[in-house]
C-alpha cells in the first residue's frame, strides 16, 4: 500500500468507519494499512497531546466534494488503484494485498472467481401451518441464487409420507394429511456456492365434525316442548351458536342452554322457520340447517299423541293450513279409552219439549254449534277416523212414522240439507231394531207403536257423510195426551284418518 502526500487543513467527511485515539500520526498510517477497506485516514491533535486517527472507505478523487476545510487536521489519501473500478459486479475493491495493487472481495452472498455466484437463499412460506386431518396442506418455499438452487424437503424427525407427498416447482404439498404428520420439515437450497435452509412447522388436528347435528327437518305441534342437540368434535377449543332464519337472534320463547341445545317450550306458530347450529374453531366452522314446521293439531287424538293428555279447551286445525282457520274445541281425554274425543258443543243439547205441532215436521229446531263454522267442522269430520252424536226422543202417543197413513212425522237434517229417517247407527230405523227389543216386534221404533205411556228411542248416529245434525223435525204432538222430548248430544269425533 502507497500513500500520497497528506494535505494539511483538511478533512474527508462522511466516510469514516473506524475512529481511534492513537499515540502519533503514524500509528494513524499502520491502522490503514491493516484494515483491507482504508481508501484515506484523518489525523489531528487532540487536547491531551493524543492524537484521533479517522479511518474512511473512500478518497477525495471518488468524492472530491467531501473533503472539507478542519483546523489542525490532515487529510491523507492511499494511493488507490481502485478509483479506475477493476472489480467484477458484486464485489468491492481494496487496495493493496497484491501485486497489482489491489485485490477483489465479493459482495455479502456473492463467491466464485467473478462473484457472479450468489449464495442460495431459502425462505418458507408460511413458517408455521396449522391444519386438520384429511385436508391438503402445501408449502411454498422461495429460492434465490446464481447458479438456481437444488430444492429437496426433508422431516426432522422421520420422512416425508411417500405417497402423499408432491414436490413440484419447490413447493410441497402433503395430502390427505393425519396427526402423524405434525412436525418440522425443512427446505433446502443448494449450489456449488453453498446451500441454505429455511424450517416450517406444521400442526395438523384431528377432523372437526358433528358428534350430534339437529335433522334437516322437525314437526312439532303447538304446546310442545322441542329439544334439539348440536355438539362438535375438535381438539381446538370449539364454540357453537344457533342462528334463526339466517342470521336473526333467536325469537322470543326459543334459548340454549348451557350444552348448547336449542329448546322451544310450548312451541308456537312464530318460532316455525330455519334455525342453524354453527359450531367454529380456530380453523373452520360446520354448519347444520334444520327447518321447524310448527304446527296446529288436527284433532284431539293428536292432541293427546303429541301435547296432553288432561282434558280442556284446545284449538285444533284440521286441513292443516289449507283454508280453514284453526277453532277452539273441547278435549275429552278419558272417553273412547283415553284416545282423545273431539267434542263440539252446540244450543240444543239440553232435554227439550215437543208439544202442539201435529203437522208432519212441523216442529222445527236449527242447530247452531258453538265455536267452528259448519265448514271447519266439514274438515274436522274428514280428518276423524271415527265421529258419532247422541240422539234421543221421549215420546208419549207420539209417533216417528204412522204406518196406516204412510206419513213420517219425524226426521232429522244433514248438513247438505238431506231428510234423514233413521235414528241408530245402522241408518234405518232404531236401536231396538236392530237388537229386535222393540216394543212392537213389528215395528222398527218404539215411538213407532204411538203408546200413550212414555218410550223412548235413542242411538248413535255414526255415518260421517250424514253429520253433523243441521235441524231436527217432529210433529204428531198436537192432540190432547200427544207430546214428547229430544236431546241431541254433542258432535264427537275422534282417531285419525
Amino acid at each position: 500500500m502507497e500513500f500520497k502526500n497528506s494535505i494539511d487543513g483538511r478533512r474527508l467527511e462522511g466516510h469514516v468507519f473506524k475512529g481511534i485515539g492513537i499515540t502519533s500520526p503514524d500509528v494513524c498510517e499502520v491502522n490503514c494499512f491493516i484494515e483491507a477497506d482504508c481508501m484515506s485516514f484523518n489525523v489531528g491533535p487532540l487536547p491531551d497531546g493524543e492524537h484521533w486517527c479517522e479511518l474512511s472507505d473512500s478518497d477525495h478523487v471518488i468524492h472530491p466534494e467531501d473533503l472539507v476545510y478542519a483546523s489542525g487536521m490532515s487529510y491523507n489519501p492511499v494511493v488507490n488503484v481502485c478509483s479506475s473500478s477493476p472489480c467484477p459486479v458484486n464485489s468491492r475493491c481494496q487496495t493493496g494485498f497484491t501485486t497489482n495493487g489491489y485485490r477483489c472481495v465479493c459482495a455479502d452472498g456473492f463467491s466464485g472467481h467473478n462473484c457472479s455466484e450468489e449464495f442460495p437463499l431459502a425462505q418458507v412460506f408460511p413458517d408455521d401451518i396449522t391444519a386438520e386431518e384429511s385436508s391438503d396442506v402445501t408449502i411454498t418455499c422461495h429460492v434465490t441464487g446464481n447458479p438456481l438452487p437444488e430444492i429437496t424437503w426433508s422431516k426432522t424427525e422421520g420422512s416425508l409420507p411417500a405417497s402423499r407427498s408432491v414436490i413440484s416447482r419447490g413447493n410441497l404439498t402433503i395430502l390427505n394429511v393425519n396427526t402423524n404428520d405434525s412436525g418440522s420439515y425443512v427446505c433446502t437450497a443448494t449450489s456449488i456456492a453453498g446451500s441454505s435452509s429455511s424450517p416450517v412447522q406444521i400442526q395438523i388436528y384431528s377432523a372437526f365434525k358433528f358428534i350430534t347435528r339437529p335433522p334437516s327437518f322437525v314437526l312439532v305441534y303447538t304446546g310442545q316442548t322441542l329439544n334439539l342437540s348440536c355438539s362438535a368434535s375438535s381438539h381446538l377449543n370449539t364454540t357453537v351458536m344457533w342462528v334463526f332464519n339466517a342470521n336473526t337472534p333467536l325469537p322470543e320463547g326459543v334459548s340454549t342452554d348451557v350444552s348448547n341445545n336449542l329448546i322451544i317450550v310450548s312451541a308456537n306458530i312464530t318460532h316455525g322457520g330455519n334455525y342453524t347450529c354453527i359450531a367454529m374453531n380456530l380453523l373452520s366452522s360446520l354448519h347444520a340447517h334444520v327447518n321447524v314446521h310448527v304446527k296446529i293439531p288436527e284433532t284431539c287424538s293428536r292432541v293427546k299423541t303429541n301435547i296432553s293428555d288432561v282434558s280442556g279447551d284446545y284449538v285444533i286445525d284440521p286441513d292443516d293450513e289449507q283454508g280453514e282457520a284453526p277453532f277452539t274445541v273441547y278435549c275429552n281425554m278419558n272417553d273412547k279409552g283415553g284416545i282423545g274425543v273431539t267434542a263440539v258443543s252446540h244450543d240444543s243439547e239440553d232435554r227439550t219439549h215437543v208439544i202442539g205441532f201435529n203437522p208432519a215436521g212441523s216442529y222445527s229446531r236449527d242447530i247452531n254449534y258453538i265455536g267452528p263454522s259448519l265448514s271447519q267442522i266439514k274438515e274436522l269430520i274428514a280428518v276423524s277416523l271415527f265421529c258419532q252424536q247422541s240422539i234421543k226422543y221421549e215420546c208419549k202417543d207420539s209417533m216417528f212414522y204412522s204406518h196406516s197413513s204412510n206419513t213420517q212425522y219425524a226426521w232429522w237434517v244433514s248438513p247438505d240439507g238431506q231428510k234423514m229417517t233413521y235414528w241408530s247407527e245402522a241408518n234405518q230405523g232404531c236401536t231396538c231394531g236392530i237388537t229386535s227389543s222393540c216394543l212392537d216386534p213389528q215395528k222398527l221404533c218404539n215411538c213407532n207403536k204411538n203408546d200413550p205411556d212414555w218410550q223412548e228411542d235413542s242411538g248413535h248416529l255414526t255415518n260421517k257423510t250424514h253429520l253433523p245434525v243441521s235441524q231436527l223435525r217432529f210433529g204428531d204432538t198436537g192432540d190432547p195426551g200427544e207430546e214428547g222430548y229430544h236431546t241431541l248430544g254433542k258432535l264427537e269425533c275422534y282417531g285419525m284418518n
